[in-house]
């Protein structure tokens, strides 16, 4: 938790580093020594990725080993950029600033660099702004200690990985051992490791294993290993020789000279002593809790490993059926002889496939089952022959009792303790649960991220995070009075109609569904994963909604023509699950969902379909045909706000009479915005001339109309 508030406080810094830069990212690179490198220990923008730089590289590079900040504010121009990290991250860096960052030794640790100004040029103004940030995160980072914390814990992780899967894969207690308590020694920090057996029958604790004794076996009753087995309590001793339970008699008999130990027990499936596993003289420092709770699951993973290891000495003869039949308990499994005789079969293939318990199949043929269950017994003949693994997915099939079952079938040689293949063994999973989960889940989310929910045990895509999005309000036009002309059942079976289609366009374009709010439509792109085309698709999908939109009206031409404005807007929000124990949603708050509502509503104003804000139009601008509307003073926010309307895609070109047409507007608006408003309203008439159905342009004649009355004196 340390680390976490850690790793949280230099986040936070950093996004105060861009809001007072106006940066669009801010990153914080630290120096690995073993490496050479410059690595990014927390990056705006960038998640699960570490940019690694060599130390001379690049102008983060150059910062670094000179010491000495740097101002790019032209990247191309420069002869230190290095463009491989925009590569990597389909990033366009324009402008850059960096200042080293010291400990309290004056030795550089790292540096601090901020990307792309969004007004403007970074200057010396800006270069004592994050100077002083500098000097903040020296403090918080703590000589590195951030960087070494973070990567121990990537090493545990990658440490628990490694054995895991050895235990999953590795039946030979002799072989397995080894290497469990190689690795415990090794992600504990500790020089030596042992595992203590329990005699039960003489009360003594002998070492299966112990690292640094190797064949050497260790009996006792006493010391701290026995008080750990007699009160089944973890135990840490800092300071053995001063603990009157710690026995020095191993020791002197050794020639070691124990520093520091931590002791835990392993426990057999009925809660009894197994043995105890010890880890002994920490290499740097003393053992702590986190020590602790590592090798408590390393000893849940011992006593799955000796369990399962007795069992494969009790079936060695049949280490073939027993490998899959214990791997694989919640599935069904089913043996075939060559001959096509079912040998074996476990209980949950009676209750997958609806077959009565008491119908026995054993030495049944396949041919004698019933025919609904052919389809899942004609890929063993190929196994058998080849001796090659067969894999078939989503077979569905309707079992005797009417029930549909989809599976994932593998058909698995057997062979016997000479390597002859005597038959093949068949492993059911049922995936029908899963089917309908996702088929469930698709209706609310985009089906790129229910393999996210379905597959993750720990959703941490769903907490709390702080990152840039592009939020899509739309709205249908007179929602209201249209509810006043249709029954109750022919509002709903509309609505049901609109929302498919606008949904459709939406995870088109990886758009995920936010939420319904009556007749209206939340959309967001870029959660839980930003990318830099979410802007794009959320224009793309607006464009395609009104597409959707203008063919449901040609289908459903006996019921009211749907009219909708849309309102689309980027920028930083917080996105994760919001709500009370019992129910929660999936959801993002901030201005920017504020203002994608606001310039929904705003579209009736200005009798537009789509408005988005200026930072979705910087972001798009190249890709689409788009006009400058006004700038809207917009509740809640102290700063007016650009907004402007899409055409089109760029793929076309705009036709002669919309390009005269946009002149017109946009010399009319800045006149307008000088206040010369005569001059506007002259060329706004000149462009209602070319699109007199244009309605922000009768809403500035009529504007200017006003303001020129109010200007004239009466009389």
């Amino acid at each position: 938790m340390k680390n976490e508030r850690l790793l949280q406080e230099v986040q936070d810094i950093l996004g105060n580093i861009s809001n007072a830069l106006d940066a669009e990212r801010s990153s914080i690179f630290l120096y690995n020594a073993q490496k050479q490198t410059l690595e990014s220990f927390v990056a705006q923008g960038i998640d699960n990725i570490v940019i690694s730089i060599p130390s001379h590289k690049g102008v983060v590079g150059k910062t670094f080993s000179t010491g000495k900040y740097q101002i790019v504010n032209n990247t191309k121009q420069s002869k230190a950029f290095d463009n491989s990290s925009d590569k990597q991250l389909q990033f366009i860096t324009r402008s850059i600033i960096s200042v080293p960052v010291y400990n309290k030794s004056e030795k550089c640790i790292g540096v601090i660099q901020c990307i792309n100004k969004k007004k403007g040029a970074f200057d010396l103004k800006d270069l004592k702004i994050l100077q002083g940030f500098a000097s903040t995160l020296s403090l918080v980072i703590k000589n590195k200690q951030l960087y070494h914390a973070s990567e121990q814990l990537k090493n545990n992780f990658s440490t628990l990985l490694d054995v895991f899967g050895a235990i999953s894969s590795e039946l030979e207690l002799d072989s397995l051992i080894p290497l469990i308590m190689a690795k415990a020694a090794e992600i504990t920090g500790a020089d030596r490791s042992s595992l203590f057996f329990m005699d039960h029958t003489t009360g003594e604790l002998w070492t299966v294993y112990a690292k640094g004794l190797e064949k050497k076996v260790v009996r006792t009753k006493k010391g701290i290993v026995a008080q750990v087995a007699k009160e089944k309590k973890a135990l840490i001793v800092n300071e053995p020789y001063s603990n009157p339970l710690f026995n020095p008699a191993i020791d002197k008999k050794t020639g070691y000279t124990t520093r520091s130990i931590l002791s835990v027990p392993v426990f057999q499936a009925n809660n009894e002593i197994l043995g105890v596993i010890q880890v002994i003289n920490k290499l740097d420092g003393n053992f702590d809790k986190r020590d602790l709770s590592i090798l408590q699951g390393f000893a849940s993973q011992i006593r799955i490993a000796i369990e399962n290891a007795k069992l494969f000495d009790e079936v060695h003869n049949v280490k073939n059926y027993l490998d899959v039949l214990v791997q694989n308990l919640d599935n069904a499994i089913v043996t075939v002889d060559l001959s096509g005789h079912i040998k074996t079969v476990n209980q949950t293939f009676y209750t997958m496939f609806g077959l009565d318990s008491s119908e026995n199949v054993i030495n049944k043929h396949v041919k004698e089952l019933h025919t609904s269950l052919s389809p899942l017994f004609k890929h063993y003949i190929n196994t058998i022959s080849t001796g090659k693994k067969e894999y078939q997915d989503e077979i569905e099939i309707q079992t005797i009792a009417s029930k549909n079952v989809v599976v994932n079938l593998s058909v698995l040689p057997m062979q016997d303790l000479n390597g002859n293949i005597i038959g093949a063994i068949q492993v059911f999973q049922d995936i029908s649960k899963e089917k309908r989960i996702r088929a469930n889940l698709s209706r609310y989310i985009p089906n790129h991220l229910v393999n996210e929910v379905i597959n993750k045990d720990e959703l941490s895509m769903l907490k709390g995070k702080y990152g840039k999005s592009t939020i899509l309000f739309s709205d249908i036009r007179n929602f209201t009075s249209l509810t006043e002309e249709l029954g109750a059942i022919q509002i709903v079976e509309l609505l049901n109609k609109y929302f498919n289609a606008m949904i459709t366009s939406v995870y088109k374009y990886d758009g995920i569904l936010d939420k319904f709010i009556g007749d209206a439509i939340m959309a967001v792109f870029g959660i839980p994963y930003p990318g830099q085309k979410d802007p794009a698709n959320a224009i793309h999908s607006a464009l395609d909604m009104f597409e959707m939109l203008r063919k449901l009206n040609v289908k459903n031409e006996k019921q009211p023509i749907l009219n909708i404005g849309i309102g689309i807007s980027t920028g930083n929000v917080v996105s994760g699950n919001v709500g009370s124990e019992k129910r929660f949603e999936y959801t993002v708050i901030g201005d920017a969902v504020n203002l994608a509502a606001r310039l929904e509503s705003a579209t009736k104003i200005y009798n537009v379909d789509l408005l988005i804000c200026e930072e979705t139009y910087n972001q798009v601008k190249s890709s689409f045909h788009c006009r400058e509307i006004d700038t809207l003073q917009v509740k809640g926010k102290q700063i007016p706000v650009k907004i402007y309307t899409v055409y089109s895609r760029k793929t076309k070109a705009l036709s002669k009479d919309i390009a005269d047409f946009n002149t017109y507007f946009s010399a009319g608006l800045k006149a307008y915005k000088n206040k010369y408003y005569e001059k506007a309203s002259q060329n706004f008439k000149k462009a209602y001339d070319l699109q007199p159905q244009d309605g922000p342009t009768q809403l500035f004649i009529k504007r200017c109309e006003a303001f020129i009355k109010k200007t004239i004196p009466a009389g």
